[in-house]
């Protein structure tokens, strides 16, 4: 199976503001040339998978009537992550104790009273594992950069372990979460505005 992921265009509010969980829209003429182009680069038929959040779930939509598909999955494990009270915010605004608390304990700090690093790798892993068992040869994901870079994480985590218990399908245990999301952490690499990320992943025994 081919995993395509997406990131979505970018929203109308800018990298100096805290936006997560927040519903934010993306201009119509950035939506129009980012569908324009991630189209050309996705196979069709492909199944379509999108997070609830308009700037994710419009692209979504408008690529499905660009590809010709009738049939489009909304899930909400794909949502980035809550930063609670931080939501909205400017980050100058936020207290830097705030920040390095956070900073301090990655894993099981809630930003803002918001979500832990944890509990969001949980949830993308979920999705992950409902993704691979889908029985299309090609699916495409429309999510946000942080659900990417822990489903990229998961995907490595499952190559790595499914292939040493060929009898057995693994899943991952309290640990396993932890490095899944640490890994995401170390994954520096910027994912841009509408960028497609392809992982192929081995068919579910």
């Amino acid at each position: 199976m081919n995993l395509h992921l997406v990131r979505h265009p970018a929203p109308i509010l800018d990298k100096s503001y805290c936006y997560g969980r927040s519903d934010i829209a993306v201009a119509p003429e950035t939506l129009a040339l980012c569908c324009e182009r991630v189209s050309r680069l996705l196979p069709s038929p492909v199944l379509l998978w999108t997070s609830p959040l308009q700037r994710c779930a419009d692209l979504a939509l408008a690529l499905a009537t660009t590809l010709g598909m009738s049939e489009l999955g909304v899930d909400a494990d794909l949502q980035e992550m809550d930063f609670g009270t931080w939501e909205l915010r400017a980050w100058d605004d936020i207290a830097w104790d705030e920040v390095e608390a956070w900073n301090r304990d990655l894993l099981h700090h809630a930003p803002g009273g918001g979500e832990t690093l944890l509990a969001m790798a949980a949830r993308v892993w979920r999705c992950f594992d409902a993704l691979r068992h889908q029985p299309d040869a090609d699916c495409a994901v429309v999510s946000h950069g942080g659900p990417i870079r822990l489903l990229r994480a998961c995907a490595a985590w499952h190559a790595e372990h499914d292939a040493k218990h060929a009898d057995t399908p693994v899943a991952p245990d309290a640990r396993a979460l932890e490095a899944i999301a640490l890994r995401a952490v170390a994954d520096k690499r910027d994912i841009a505005f509408g960028e497609v990320i392809t992982l192929t992943l081995a068919p579910p025994r």
